[in-house]
């Protein structure tokens, strides 16, 4: 170009058309806002009676929380995948209980502010399952939970302590919660992906079949998971653990 005035200023405007652009970048919210949501995670519960197979229903359990939990605003909840890798990595698979010492070290390495953990028992035609809401870094117990009903109805207490879960991160009990915007303030648990009826033998096997995943047994998990859905073929869940498998 000819006129060296009129090359600086073509030169120039990029920059100037950058400069005006930069506010409105700035002010653009990115994914690192979404980051400062709080990290919740549930973890397996302790089961305290002498049943082997009872004792697989903890995964199941957890499975079911964490996806009752997972369409809430303004937390992020762990998947059962991540803190599968965890267990392992800390070698807890055998483990049937977790102590509180342990529980915040998954809790840290889990990167979760929060941890829903407690356990259950069945005892006399009663099952009993109770839960707790504690702050990882300090042991701090937020909220405890209940539900007790006949071994049949392991479905309406899952329910019941999905439902207190979703009270609890809809108030605004938790301090990272206050002030914090959210579109279902006060709503209620998820039923998209609960089924009509499950059974406690059910949900023993949908915790067989998670803990033949995680073994990496997956010709087992597979048949495990279509009794399931045999039994309770509205159990969107395990046919969504079952698509998984077949790809």
């Amino acid at each position: 170009m000819k006129n060296p005035r009129l090359a600086t200023t073509f030169l120039a405007l990029p920059l100037a058309l950058l400069a005006l652009a930069a506010p409105a970048l700035a002010a653009a919210p990115g994914k690192k806002a979404a980051d400062k949501s709080p990290t919740l995670a549930v973890l397996y519960f302790d089961y305290s009676g002498k049943t082997e197979e009872m004792g697989l229903l903890r995964k199941g359990l957890a499975q079911m929380l964490i996806s009752d939990l997972s369409d809430l605003d303004g937390v992020r909840i762990v998947e059962r995948e991540r803190l599968q890798d965890v267990i392992a990595e800390l070698e807890l698979n055998q483990t049937t209980k977790i102590d509180k010492q342990t529980a915040a070290r998954i809790g840290k390495l889990l990167g979760a502010k929060y941890l829903v953990l407690g356990g259950y028992f069945d005892l006399m035609g009663t099952l009993r399952v109770d839960a707790r809401v504690i702050e990882t870094e300090t042991g701090r117990v937020v909220r405890s939970f209940g539900a007790v009903g006949k071994p049949e109805e392991f479905l309406i207490l899952e329910t019941k302590l999905a439902g207190d879960l979703h009270k609890l991160l809809t108030s605004d009990a938790l301090e990272d919660f206050k002030a914090r915007p959210r579109t279902r303030t006060g709503a209620a648990t998820p039923t998209k992906r609960r089924p009509k009826k499950l059974t406690t033998a059910t949900a023993v096997r949908y915790g067989k079949a998670l803990d033949a995943k995680d073994r990496g047994d997956k010709e087992e998990a597979k048949r495990e998971l279509e009794g399931v859905l045999a039994e309770a073929p509205d159990f969107t869940i395990a046919a969504a653990d079952l698509d998984a498998l077949m790809q």
